[in-house]
């Protein structure tokens, strides 16, 4: 007695009662319901017309599809039940008619909550004597197994109880009535060519080598060994299991279960397997898991020639796996092959072939592809008519028809765009509804399919202008947004989607919008296991507006003259890889007070997991030809990223209990949660920090100052694009030729002369400090250097020359950089660690560092050199010195902002990783005379500030210089001389990192003034931290 899910049709009765001939159900009906009443009430006859009346119902809704038919069916067996039956034929006939009643409105209405009923009867089926009835057990505990799938519960206790519950097979009998292990499961009495079998021996299999791990019984081994042919065979049945609950439920450790048994699988062909790590891909924004699973594909079509059964699956994994690699590369070839790959697999399935309707959908969703492409509406009315003709080769309630009707919905809306056609829009929202009331309680693609119907909405809202379309369109966002079984990902999407509809129609949900997004984005980066997968996903994901998030949240609220708003949202949206790794490093000087050992053992989670995020991801499995037999992969060598994400989310769980023990401390309640404006305002007590939004709806200037209110500077209305524009021209200029003056003009115009008119308005003295934090596409401009700014004085100055300038990535990293600056600095002359490399591109990089230990005394200066210059040397003396000097090649990784690095001895490199990793709770000052130290890399993430000099204040030193591009060799001499020459003057007190604002900028001027360099060249010099 099986659930066919994948049926396209209603089950027939499985113990139908012979009736002999045709008959009228009514007739039929009425006639058994005129006996009834003729008979008293608790007579025993009554429960067999019940029961066929029952029976009756039953074939008729096979007959009419009418599901009223079946609901009385269910009301008859129920009732035949009730009343009591004494005779076992009958009672277990009539049971399993229920049960299978049951089955069937599962099956055709998806009815959730049926289906607790149908694992309860199919297991009280499993103890009676189903002989009598004539019922196979075998076909009762299929059906028990396919119940209990689709509730996707444990499935291997799941597969314990199914094995157990069968009497042994011949060839296992014998030996096991000899042992009193009663525990031992046995193989299932099934056919050698039973369906089912393979399912059974895996599940044999892997627990006898579950319990061989547990106890070392060398028997479990050998009988595990015995069946291992079959459990091969089998294990793929198992992966499909997982594989299919994480597609319900987004539980990542189902996914890394099915990927292990797939891969040991050794499916030559591993097509599920390619579809697991396109699964992951699609979780993690892996894109090492993508390529893998395309080499798969490409490997197992090579082994299928035409005419093989399996070449089909191949070709369509292979274009699923391309068509996600093209939305991530925008590579028009590999859009192309998708479309190719997919009528090649439209030809291989004529009319009449049951796989056309899924191939008629994946055609039209290239086809869609390729429309938002290229614009292109034939692609839309081809996919249109693919479309159509798949929602006629499926049943209604078939699970195909859900994914068939919503695509045709998405190509329809794309239609009433394009042409604003009525019926279009009407048409779509139909399908949209009744796409989403085909789906099951709980599935986790009932998010994406509520915020395509909500944008469906709003599209009608803004073609009709009718104020309860939007209502509409804003409801089904909120309920996309909050259903609780969906992917976070899928939320997030959705969430995102929200904030558009509400922003751009100034509805009153926008903030709460932008809250909750922002919110799901902070959940969707934990879910990486590393600083490197969490960087993938940010900087892979195809969600529309995602990058700018917090900048549009932050315009809204500014808009919205919610100013404080405004800056903590900047503040939860932005360098999210540093805040994430930055929590784990947070300061517990009072918890230790309060309680010491709760404190100590926040200490010790967090620097297991700080271990974990800052973990170097390597391949999981060496490539292996498919064909070949590699055991090592075959047996699921350890995979680094499953064990990487298993014990990331245990210490986090174990980190969460932690957490919320310590917010139950009094005057801990705010203890790791979201930093309030009030407390972000301390950045700002060493001077004003100037932020910089850049959004598309609006831009905006914000000054904020310690124990003032926060000040406003509006923008032009052309100042996203000017800037966006500026941005692109000073990247594309410094590819060719040098930095243009015209490009500061502007800069000036936009940013340098508004903000120190208003700093000069607030009576902020020139030549005081102040920080600036630009976002998005500023983040890559020199703002320190806009000019020239006019002034009464009629000098040629810039906004250095005005003010002193730093930079900070956000608030809570000058927070960081100044907390021993509000409660002191260390005492004594600082020693200086200086790591040298010079080459001959670098000539002058021996007398430079010669000339600063002149400068600062040999005795206060340590040098690693040549041959001792390797990373694990440098690590190593860096917690020995406050300050350190890198005289040495700086290399950028366009896309790998993680591998950017210092080059060292025997081709050796310093990474961003590697000093990210260190934690320098002494350190003060480091300078960074090396090229790139302070460029972003072109990843499409300016928000994330992802360079050497933002990792070396992380790792924690105060102060840091860094520079924005390559450096000339002689400038790296000239200002190391005139910076550490200020610093040490003769006569002065203690050098402090302090000055080195300051000093720097006294070292910049002095280049400019001595040296005549070009802007370029001094320009290139940036002071980040306190």
């Amino acid at each position: 007695m099986a659930l066919n899910h994948g049926s396209q049709g209603s089950s027939k009765s499985q113990f139908p009662i012979q009736h002999g001939g045709s008959f009228d159900v009514n007739s039929e009906v009425n006639r058994w319901q005129t006996q009834a009443s003729a008979l008293p009430f608790r007579h025993p006859a009554r429960a067999v017309i019940a029961h066929n009346i029952a029976t009756f119902h039953f074939e008729c809704y096979n007959a009419t599809q009418q599901k009223e038919d079946l609901d009385q069916a269910i009301v008859g067996y129920a009732e035949a039940l009730l009343r009591g039956m004494k005779h076992p034929l009958i009672n277990i006939s009539t049971f399993a008619h229920l049960t299978d009643a049951l089955v069937t409105r599962f099956n055709d209405f998806g009815a959730r909550e049926d289906l607790d009923h149908i694992i309860s009867y199919f297991r009280h089926l499993s103890s009676l004597p189903l002989e009598v009835a004539g019922i196979k057990r075998l076909n009762v505990l299929n059906g028990l197994a396919d119940a209990l799938r689709s509730r996707s519960k444990d499935l291997i206790s799941l597969l314990r109880h199914v094995i157990t519950m069968v009497p042994p097979a011949d060839a296992w009998k014998k030996k096991y009535e000899q042992t009193d292990d009663h525990h031992r499961p046995v193989l299932i009495s099934c056919p050698l060519d039973h369906p089912s079998r393979p399912f059974y021996v895996s599940s044999l299999a892997e627990m006898l080598m579950s319990r061989f791990e547990r106890s070392g019984d060398p028997n479990d081994a050998k009988d595990a060994a015995t069946l291992y042919p079959d459990r091969m065979l089998a294990l793929t049945n198992l992966a499909n299991v997982y594989h299919s609950r994480f597609r319900q439920t987004d539980d990542s450790e189902d996914l890394e279960k099915a990927i292990s048994r797939y891969r040991e699988s050794k499916d030559k062909l591993l097509g599920n397997l390619g579809l697991s790590l396109i699964s992951r891909f699609e979780k993690f924004g892996r894109m090492d898991c993508l390529e893998e699973a395309i080499s798969l594909y490409r490997a197992a079509l090579r082994l299928c020639s035409q005419g093989h059964p399996r070449r089909q699956e191949s070709l369509r994994g292979l274009a699923h796996a391309i068509h996600w690699r093209c939305l991530r590369t925008h590579r028009i070839e590999d859009l192309e092959e998708t479309i190719n790959l997919g009528r090649e697999n439209l030809a291989l399935t004529p009319p009449g072939h049951p796989m056309r309707p899924q191939m008629l959908h994946n055609l039209s969703v290239s086809l869609q592809t390729q429309y938002i492409w290229t614009g292109d509406i034939g692609d839309i009315e081809e996919g249109i008519e693919h479309l159509y003709e798949a929602s006629k080769l499926v049943k209604p309630r078939h699970p195909d028809s859900r994914c068939i009707l919503h695509l045709l919905a998405m190509n329809l809306l794309f239609r009433f765009r394009h042409r604003g056609a009525d019926k279009d829009i009407a048409d779509a929202l139909k399908h949209f509804q009744t796409s989403i009331s085909l789906m099951p309680e709980g599935h986790a693609e009932v998010s994406f399919m509520l915020s395509n119907l909500a944008s469906g909405l709003y599209f009608y809202f803004s073609r009709t202008g009718n104020a309860e379309h939007l209502e509409e369109s804003i409801t089904f966002h909120r309920s996309s947004v909050e259903y609780p079984f969906s992917s976070v990902r899928d939320r997030l999407k959705a969430a995102i989607n929200w904030t558009v509809t509400a922003h751009t129609t100034r509805h009153s949900s926008a903030l709460t919008a932008y809250r909750k997004a922002l919110s799901l984005l902070q959940r969707a980066i934990d879910l990486g296991p590393t600083v490197q997968t969490r960087h993938e996903y940010i900087s892979g994901q195809d969600i529309v507006h995602l990058r700018s998030l917090s900048m549009d949240a932050a315009s809204y609220a500014i808009e919205s003259r919610a100013y404080e708003e405004a800056i903590e949202m900047l503040e939860q949206g932005r360098a999210l890889l540093w805040s994430g790794m930055r929590s784990l490093r947070s300061p517990l000087e009072h918890l230790h007070e309060v309680d010491k050992s709760l404190a100590d053992e926040f200490t010790e989670i967090s620097q297991a997991l700080g271990a974990i995020i800052t973990t170097t991801d390597v391949r999981d499995f060496v490539q292996t030809p498919v064909g070949t037999d590699d055991d090592d992969v075959a047996m699921g060598r350890k995979d680094t990223f499953a064990r990487n994400l298993a014990e990331k989310r245990r210490l986090s769980g174990e980190l969460d209990k932690v957490v919320l023990r310590i917010q139950a401390l009094p005057g801990f309640k705010n203890f790791w949660r979201a930093v309030p404006f009030h407390h972000l305002q301390t950045a700002a007590i060493g001077g004003p920090v100037v932020i910089i939004n850049l959004s598309r709806y609006r831009s905006d200037i914000l000054i904020v100052r310690s124990n003032h209110p926060i000040v406003h500077i509006p923008t032009p209305k052309n100042f996203f694009h000017r800037v966006t524009k500026l941005a692109h021209q000073l990247s594309e200029t410094r590819k060719t030729h040098l930095l243009e003056s015209k490009n500061m003009i502007e800069l000036s115009e936009l940013v340098g002369q508004p903000v120190a008119k208003r700093l000069m308005e607030l009576g902020i003295p020139e030549q005081s400090r102040i920080w600036l934090c630009p976002t998005s596409a500023l983040a890559s401009l020199p703002i320190h250097a806009a000019g020239p700014i006019s002034s009464h004085i009629h000098v040629k100055r810039y906004l250095c020359d005005i003010y002193v300038c730093s930079y900070t990535p956000s608030l809570s990293a000058l927070i960081a950089s100044m907390s021993r600056t509000l409660s002191g600095s260390a005492s004594g002359q600082p020693s200086l660690l200086i790591v040298e490399q010079p080459d001959k591109s670098l000539p002058g990089v021996d007398s430079e560092t010669r000339s600063i230990e002149c400068l600062v005394g040999s005795g206060s200066v340590t040098r690693i050199a040549g041959e001792a210059a390797t990373p694990e040397k440098v690590i190593a003396h860096l917690p020995m010195h406050p300050w350190v000097h890198f005289a040495c090649h700086g290399m950028l990784k366009p896309g790998r902002p993680f591998e950017s690095s210092f080059l060292l001895q025997h081709n050796t490199h310093l990474t961003l990783l590697r000093i990210a990793k260190s934690h320098l709770p002494t350190a003060e000052l480091a300078f960074l005379a090396a090229c790139h130290t302070a460029e972003l890399t072109e990843d499409g993430t300016p928000d994330e500030v992802l360079h050497l000099t933002a990792a070396m204040q992380f790792s924690g030193f105060r102060s840091v210089i860094g520079t924005l591009w390559a450096m000339v060799d002689e400038d790296g001499q000239d200002l190391s001389e005139y910076f550490y020459g200020k610093m040490f003057t003769a006569g002065a007190q203690v050098a402090s990192y302090e000055k080195s604002a300051r000093t720097l900028r006294h070292a910049t001027r002095k280049l400019r003034a001595e040296k005549g360099v070009s802007l370029e060249r001094w320009v290139n010099f940036v002071h980040y931290g306190a």
